[in-house]
C-alpha cells in the first residue's frame, strides 16, 4: 500500500532482533547489516524478486542478530569485529578497551554463522 500511494514514504525501524521487518514493508537502518552487507543486499533483492530462499537466509541473518545483540546489547560492536575477522574483512577483532567484551568462545558459534552465510550465499549464486 505505501509502495503504491507513497513510495517517497518511508518507514525506519532500527530493531536488530527484528529484521523480519521488511517482509512487513519497514525499510531499515540496522547496525547488524554491517555484520553482513552482502547478504542483506541478497536477501533484499530475494524478498523483492519472491525468492523462496529469502526465509532461509533471512532465518540465520536472525540468528546472528539474536546472538550478537544479546545483553549487554553494547558488547554487539565486540561481536561485529570477531565477525568481520573471521571472514577476513579486518585484521584484528579488539575494539575499544571501554567497550563491552564477549568471550573469546563466540568466536566458535559466530564461525558456523559464517559458514553456513556463505554456503547460501554461494548456493543462490548457481
Amino acid at each position: 500500500l505505501r509502495n503504491r500511494i507513497r513510495p517517497d514514504f518511508k518507514v525506519f525501524t532500527g530493531n536488530d532482533l527484528a529484521i523480519d521487518m521488511v517482509m512487513y514493508g519497514s525499510d531499515y537502518l540496522l547496525g547488524l547489516s554491517a555484520f553482513a552487507p552482502d547478504a542483506f543486499a541478497r536477501r533484499d533483492a530475494m524478498w523483492a524478486a519472491g525468492d523462496p530462499r529469502f526465509f532461509k537466509l533471512n532465518d540465520v541473518l536472525q540468528y546472528l542478530g539474536a546472538f550478537a545483540f544479546r545483553p549487554p546489547v553494547p558488547a554487539y560492536k565486540h561481536s561485529a569485529a570477531m565477525f568481520l575477522k573471521i571472514q577476513n574483512q579486518i585484521a584484528c577483532s579488539v575494539n575499544h578497551p571501554d567497550s563491552p567484551q564477549r568471550p573469546e568462545t563466540d568466536t566458535e558459534v559466530l564461525s558456523v554463522i559464517a559458514n553456513d552465510l556463505r554456503q547460501l550465499l554461494e548456493e543462490s549464486n548457481q
